[in-house]
């Protein structure tokens, strides 16, 4: 009898606590709350999701502590990071098996001299902030993404219906399949699916010995309280989100096509709830021995405070399990490219988000945030806060990581026909 008590103390917190009348509504021309448009709807809901979030979970919550049996919620409340490792066992293990900072304390197998400076400056003059301005209110329109709601599906669907555009709007109809640019759903138990683009180098000899590059984000979003109510995510993650959608669109705009190596641009469902869909795609990426060179995950680009609106741009370099060659890359291509940015050393904890995923596995890894992390949008995320119409949300920071993204890109997959 207890978990019903339980319940219904959960549902009676949801309704009664004094958390702020913006937790509850988006505007003024949203419905009042769900309970008012819908009661029944409403309790069933708040049921269906203390289910959810009242079945402990395995989880890791830290490189040296083996997973043990917790509720992602109270962990979520306590502010604490963790994978969800319940489906994916094998990679909570493999973490304690090899330490993620001796990935490359050797030699450095990423370039130390830049090849493609005037195609990535080319790539930069078509990268504009009308887009993620457009695509930020459609993905922020949709009451939550949580990665089990209805409307978590629907967001999905329609980035998926945008990947879509963007690729056949660039794509010969007469391309063969070998050489075809693919947006695929990757399916889970769950009703949001994670999403990648596929784009295939034009020398399939030097691809088939050289392994992926990807470039990340995640598309859902939660609310701190309960899934019930409204996340609009708009910087976790829905800034990352645009900004990939954005290198994505101007690198096909200008005609690029990788080399040497395939690239794909992955959306990650269920971050927030544990990595859970990073983990899945990365399992299934070690069980079919595919392989990946190089990782850039990009989670919160847009928030710039108001008093460092008069000084240079920053962004964090994330320093912990990551992998140091790559991040002294990806440092190198903020000189090159974005001389204008102060890149900040920066930790995030544990399982901060899915770069983590894939360096449990011994992929080279790295991430990059909108500035160090204390200064970090930490006061609106995970809340009805975290919107994009109010004065440190940036489009001009975001644009910066789209030039990263897509540096990151050019430089190691190469450039077809450039030379």
């Amino acid at each position: 009898m207890r978990l019903p008590l339980t319940i219904l103390a959960l549902s009676s917190f949801a309704l009664a606590s004094p958390v702020p009348s913006d937790q509850l509504i988006f505007s003024s021309s949203s419905p009042a709350t769900p309970f008012l448009s819908s009661p029944i709807n409403f309790f069933a809901s708040i049921w269906s999701n203390s289910i959810d979030v009242l079945t402990p979970r395995l989880v890791q919550t830290s490189h040296e502590t083996a997973p043990y049996w917790d509720l992602p919620l109270l962990l979520r409340w306590r502010g604490i990071k963790f994978a969800d490792v319940t489906d994916h066992a094998e990679l909570g293990v493999s973490l304690l098996q090899s330490s993620p900072s001796t990935l490359s304390n050797d030699s450095s197998p990423f370039p130390s001299k830049l090849s493609y400076h005037d195609q990535v400056k080319h790539v930069h003059t078509n990268i504009s902030t009308a887009g993620p301005r457009t695509n930020i209110k459609h993905l922020t329109s949709f009451r939550t993404r949580y990665y089990k709601s209805q409307t978590g599906r629907d967001s999905q669907v329609w980035l998926r219906d945008l990947l879509q555009s963007i690729v056949d709007a660039h794509q010969p109809s007469d391309i063969a399949d070998s050489s075809r640019i693919s947006v695929r759903e990757f399916t889970h138990d769950w009703v949001q699916s994670s999403l990648i683009v596929h784009i295939p180098a034009t020398n399939r000899t030097a691809a088939s010995s050289n392994g992926l590059v990807i470039v990340s984000s995640h598309q859902d979003s939660v609310n701190l309280l309960l899934p019930i109510f409204p996340a609009p995510g708009a910087d976790d993650d829905g800034s990352g989100t645009v900004t990939q959608i954005e290198s994505l669109r101007a690198l096909m705009a200008t005609g690029w096509r990788p080399e040497h190596r395939d690239v794909e641009w992955h959306f990650y469902s269920a971050e927030e709830a544990g990595l859970l869909g990073s983990q899945a795609v990365v399992s299934d990426y070690v069980r079919r021995g595919v392989k990946v060179d190089a990782m850039s995950q990009f989670d919160m680009t847009a928030f710039v405070p108001t008093e460092a609106k008069d000084s240079p741009p920053a962004m964090g370099i994330v320093t912990d399990f990551v992998s140091p060659a790559l991040t002294t890359f990806n440092k190198q291509l903020l000189h090159s490219y974005l001389p204008e940015v102060q890149p900040i050393e920066t930790k995030c904890g544990y399982a901060c988000s899915d770069h983590a995923s894939w360096t449990k596995v011994g992929v080279h890894s790295a991430f990059t945030i909108e500035n160090e992390f204390a200064k970090c949008n930490l006061k609106r995320i995970h809340t009805t806060r975290d919107v994009w119409d109010h004065d440190e949300y940036s489009f001009e920071h975001i644009a910066r990581f789209s030039k990263l993204s897509s540096a990151f890109v050019v430089e190691l997959s190469g450039w077809a026909g450039s030379k």
